[in-house]
């Protein structure tokens, strides 16, 4: 008796069985990918919510970035500590108050430049722009 017919035979066989036979779906998936991990998800709202950055909210006044939108509403709304941090004169945004302060004052005709350090760090410290512009003009 040769074994290896034997099996032969029975690998044919079962190749054209139901034990072989793939599974096979007609209905097409579609799968949704994590933008941040590449994880795929069934669920396109999953896969939004996967990574999902951390959410800031930024004072109005000064951009500061607080944890909630409470404390953005009171970081300077309520209390007026701070002013922008746009150049008074032509209202371009600033990343820090020297920014602002150096944009258009540069040109301002008895200001130096320790004049402008000095209105950015009373601004910064809440005081308005043209009270800092008029208390360090001839600095």
């Amino acid at each position: 008796m040769q074994t290896h017919d034997f099996f032969t035979r029975l690998v044919e066989q079962n190749t054209l069985g139901p034990n072989m036979l793939r599974e096979t779906s007609t209905e097409i998936e579609a799968i949704y990918e994590c933008a941040a991990c590449g994880e795929e998800h069934s669920d396109e709202w999953d896969a939004q919510r996967c990574c999902r950055p951390p959410v800031y909210f930024k004072c109005p006044a000064c951009s500061e970035k607080c944890d909630d939108e409470a404390e953005a509403r009171d970081c300077c709304g309520a209390s007026g500590e701070c002013q922008p941090r746009i150049c008074p004169v032509c209202l371009s945004g600033g990343d820090t108050y020297q920014d602002a302060a150096d944009c258009c004052l540069h040109t301002h005709p008895s200001m130096t430049g320790y004049g402008r350090q000095r209105v950015a760090e009373d601004v910064e410290r809440g005081t308005p722009w043209a009270d800092a512009i008029r208390a360090h003009a001839c600095h």
